[in-house]
């Protein structure tokens, strides 16, 4: 019975570097039949969408901020379900992953404006108008592929025909395995974004 009394720390088997590797390789699968263009279409349209539906650049400005919120907190909404399931080792199936991501984001919706003030802080303290809203834009457009990235990892990771390969995840410090799954998707990220023009 002394085994039982064991920190989950030491029994488990799959260190920090390691998961990062297998992490890696499996976003680099999922992300391989993407294409640059298509990706750099789709961000800009959504992009382009928000600058038609602003009356002015102030307005517009304050939507993309207000999106960045809701997408950051999206992102950790993403980032708690897989939680979820690396810490219960359990799987969920894609319709429920999507029904607690909608859950999640009706949630922050109601905590919208309080949201936007604290996101707002980094961008408040630039002066330039232009650079302000080139850093929204790029700070949105980053988060939208990252929010694109998790996603279709976390449905992956639900499916039963991946279920064999997933487990392995089980045998990691499930907060290392968040810290870097939060790393790779913004690094995966930043590779899909890199050469986009936003005129």
């Amino acid at each position: 019975m002394k085994a039982m009394t064991l920190r989950r720390k030491d029994w488990l088997m799959m260190t920090k570097d390691e998961a990062a590797r297998l992490l890696s390789i499996l976003l680099h699968e999922l992300t391989k039949p993407w294409r640059k263009e298509k990706v750099h279409s789709d961000v800009l349209e959504i992009i382009m969408k928000l600058r038609i539906q602003a009356a002015d650049e102030e307005r517009y400005m304050n939507d993309l901020l207000s999106n960045i919120a809701f997408a950051s907190e999206s992102a950790h909404a993403l980032k708690q379900i897989w939680g979820y399931m690396l810490r219960e080792q359990t799987f969920l199936s894609p319709g429920t992953i999507e029904a607690m991501l909608t859950d999640a984001q009706q949630a922050i919706r109601r905590r919208l404006p309080e949201l936007v003030e604290r996101y707002g802080r980094p961008f408040a303290d630039i002066a330039d108008a232009a650079e302000r809203k080139r850093q929204l834009e790029r700070s949105y457009s980053a988060l939208l592929l990252f929010n694109r990235i998790a996603t279709d990892f976390l449905i992956e990771f639900g499916r039963e025909e991946n279920e064999s390969a997933a487990r392995t995840f089980f045998a990691a410090d499930p907060n290392e395995l968040l810290e870097v799954f939060h790393h790779l998707c913004g690094v995966y990220a930043s590779r899909w974004l890199e050469g986009l023009e936003v005129d």
